[in-house]
């Protein structure tokens, strides 16, 4: 049967949707969702109803059916305030009332053969049906999808190039080394030359390696190498030993043929123990590696492979300490691995691949401890230059820089520095990773994200920090079931990764609405890293849920804990409001920087602080300061500025300038309908409910608020909110208050329950 509507076709038979004749790629729930509401197009059909009929009885969040029931829209040319084609009934369901005309297909008309079921059902998803391979899917799914509909960013070069990785003939995986020293302490070192060749041979661009995260979890493995060869997708398996005694180091090597079973390659290297022999074995190892897979090294490849990054052994082994630190993947981990670090530079001041570690991790302090950002900035800076004099071509070095330049939102640099990585490297799953995040939490470009992602997942097929940031991928696009799943598996696995305890809070929070779930996940997570941005957090979630006492509780121990953190004063701030203080908030609020990692939240929170106590002039030179771009002729409003825009144009309206008011809120709403979920400018601050306040337009603000009800939010903050005085008389809204009355004290009660059973994480003592 092929459905023609508006300028849409349907067809039943080859399952394909076109508009205007194009073929349109949807997702087979988005595709079943359009035609289950055109078979009962006669009536309204519930949500309880799509449920059961699309997902089968599988247990799917409310924002699920929410984001399809908006796919299938934007499929087909509609949207939520037309409703021209799919009308929403508050509260009840959905129909389909766009004028229909079906045209039956005859079995002789067809030129595509007729599927068996319907996509969901047909052998490939049956056999798919496991989470692992669901999520795989999913996730090919997704980047077809976003390769045939985006315009690439010039990122696209990247991900596309370098066709020979692909290339399983030329493809190896370096399996952990064997420690044969004495010493059991000497595990380091051997995983430190393991990691280090791991290195060296990641930069022929014309052979495929698998990633140190990887290949790790093979360590002690009783697989035979076609099995692990299959798993990894790779043609040769390189296995070897390290041992060291006295002044002795011996490395052996073999290279297998995963397909055959049979050695290509073998040798011994025996050599005096010095910085410099170890550098000419892994040397050697990497040029016998390309020619046993017959690949000719290009002169910057060959460079780099004969490259002495140092002749001190003692930092050579301090490096490696570092980075085997650096693997707890936790605040204290990476502090270690500064110390050593600083040791390394201090024992040899031209090891510019540990000063280029080094600076990526100043970086980080900002994030892990809290430290000033303006210090750990002019840290990294000064790392930077001098690896820059020391070694203008190192990937490492244009990581750090890519990592300097997004905390600075300098976007565009990022961007240069993450590409010039990769290029340098381009079997770095590190760099495809940091690429990803660029265009994932800046940028709010989850396709290209997620293409990067899948690029670094392929050369690092069993780090589970990719699929981690690949959760966050689909939660961004509001396919939260499938991040969940992913994370729920990574927690069956590894129950101590304080990330993904992190991701499911989240999870729990934007798509869920289950705010005690969230503060149980998000308690786990600090209690295994305690990362000052998240202690600021659980501020957050309990002053959503009414809890003020023990947010200011949590507030005030961030600050304890890091005062210099980027958000402390923005914790203050909140601190001052929830008490009532404007003018002391407005104090707070004024010295936060633009970089803060939450984006231009407390801009907005600044705004109204100033309006409370009338210094209007100072605020607005603020924004002057930090927003020029806002106060051109010819602004641009985009993801990283619109809700400071918002509160400028709600300043300059208290001012009587409402024409340039009113340019900054139609700007700002129509960035605000291109909701990012799970992230600042989703629905639990109601963007678009404050712009259309701001406008005046009472009736378009109560259904956007009805929207923000419908999908499932609540919160202290949007039931008492002042903003909403205008809507308070009207009938509609009141009903909608007392449900989010109800789920608000649903919620309180789960949370003293908590309370009175000691499940409540208890604030930590700082000595």
């Amino acid at each position: 049967m092929i459905y023609r509507f508006d300028s849409c076709e349907l067809n039943t038979e080859n399952f394909t949707l076109r508009v205007n004749t194009e073929v349109q790629l949807v997702e087979p729930h988005v595709f079943d969702l359009i035609l289950y509401l055109i078979e009962h197009r006669g009536r309204l059909v519930s949500r309880d109803e799509l449920f059961k009929n699309l997902w089968s009885g599988r247990e799917v969040c409310d924002a699920t059916l929410s984001n399809t029931i908006k796919c299938a829209r934007a499929a087909i040319g509609d949207d939520g305030e037309q409703q021209a084609i799919i009308r929403t009934t508050r509260g009840r369901g959905y129909q389909f009332i766009a004028e229909i005309k079906g045209t039956s297909i005859g079995a002789n008309n067809s030129t595509i053969s007729k599927p068996s079921a319907s996509p969901t059902s047909s052998p490939i998803f049956t056999a798919l049906s496991t989470k692992r391979h669901l999520i795989s899917l999913l996730a090919v799914t997704l980047l077809l999808i976003f390769i045939m509909s985006e315009i690439w960013s010039p990122a696209s070069e990247i991900t596309v190039s370098n066709a020979a990785n692909d290339n399983k003939q030329k493809s190896i995986a370096v399996l952990p080394f064997r420690n044969l020293s004495e010493l059991e302490k000497d595990v380091f070192f051997t995983e430190g030359v393991h990691d280090d060749l791991l290195v060296h041979i990641s930069k022929i661009s014309a052979i495929k390696s698998i990633s140190r995260s990887s290949v790790m979890t093979y360590h002690n493995s009783s697989k035979n190498m076609q099995t692990i060869g299959k798993e990894l997708n790779v043609s040769t398996i390189l296995q070897g030993s390290v041992q060291r005694a006295a002044d002795q180091i011996r490395i052996n090597v073999h290279l297998v043929n995963t397909l055959t079973n049979e050695n290509i390659w073998a040798e011994s290297y025996t050599r005096i123990l010095t910085a410099k022999n170890i550098f000419d074995i892994q040397e050697e190892i990497a040029k016998n590696i390309a020619i046993e897979l017959e690949t000719a090294l290009s002169p910057k490849e060959l460079a780099y492979i004969e490259k002495l990054p140092t002749q001190n052994l003692s930092a050579l082994e301090a490096y490696f300490r570092a980075k085997e630190s650096s693997r707890k993947n936790n605040s204290d981990g990476y502090q270690q691995a500064i110390i050593h670090l600083e040791h390394a530079v201090k024992l040899d001041p031209n090891f510019s691949t540990a000063y280029a570690l080094l600076a990526n991790f100043q970086v980080g302090q900002i994030y892990w401890l809290g430290l000033s950002p303006k210090e750990q900035i002019a840290k990294a800076k000064a790392l930077i230059a001098i690896t820059m004099k020391l070694d203008s071509n190192s990937s490492e070095l244009y990581l750090a820089i890519g990592w300097l330049k997004r905390y600075e939102q300098d976007f565009s640099a990022a961007d240069a520095a993450f590409k010039t990585a990769i290029k340098l490297s381009p079997n770095n799953a590190e760099a495809y990773a940091a690429y990803a995040g660029l265009y994932m939490s800046t940028l709010k470009n989850s396709p290209q994200a997620i293409s990067l992602l899948l690029k670094a997942a392929s050369l690092s097929p069993k780090d589970d920090n990719l699929p981690i940031e690949l959760a966050q991928a689909f939660i961004y696009v509001g396919r939260f079931d499938e991040a969940k799943s992913i994370i729920e598996d990574i927690i069956a696995r590894k129950p101590n990764f304080s990330i993904a305890h992190r991701k499911l809070s989240f999870i729990k929070y934007f798509a869920e609405h289950n705010i005690t779930g969230s503060l149980r996940s998000l308690y786990k997570s600090v209690e295994l890293d305690p990362v000052p941005f998240y202690f600021m957090v659980l501020g957050f979630n309990h002053a959503s849920i009414g809890d003020k006492k023990q947010a200011i509780a949590w507030f005030n121990y961030t600050l304890q804990l890091a005062p210099e953190f980027e958000g402390a004063n923005y914790c203050q701030g909140l601190i001052h409001t929830l008490n009532g203080d404007y003018n002391a908030a407005v104090d707070s609020y004024l010295k936060i920087p633009k970089i803060f990692e939450m984006g231009h939240v407390p801009m907005y929170y600044l705004m109204k602080a100033s309006i409370q106590t009338q210094r209007l002039a100072e605020v607005m030179e603020h924004f002057q300061i930090n927003f020029p771009e806002l106060f051109q002729a010819e602004f641009k409003v985009d993801t990283t500025n619109f809700i400071a825009a918002l509160a400028l144009g709600r300043l300059l309206k208290q001012k009587g300038e409402t024409v340039q008011a009113n340019r900054l809120f139609k700007a700002s709403l129509q960035v605000a309908k291109k909701r990012i979920h799970g992230s600042w400018t989703d629905n639990q601050y109601n963007w678009v409910v404050k712009i259309h306040l701001a406008m005046g337009n009472k009736e378009a603000a109560l259904k956007a608020f009805a929207d923000v009800v419908e999908e499932g939010w609540f919160s202290e903050e949007l039931i008492n909110d002042d903003e909403y005085h205008v809507l308070r008389d009207e009938p509609l809204f009141q009903q909608l208050q007392q449900t989010m009355k109800h789920r608000l004290k649903l919620e309180q009660e789960k949370l003293s329950k908590m309370r009175i059973n000691g499940e409540l994480y208890s604030i930590p003592t700082i000595l």
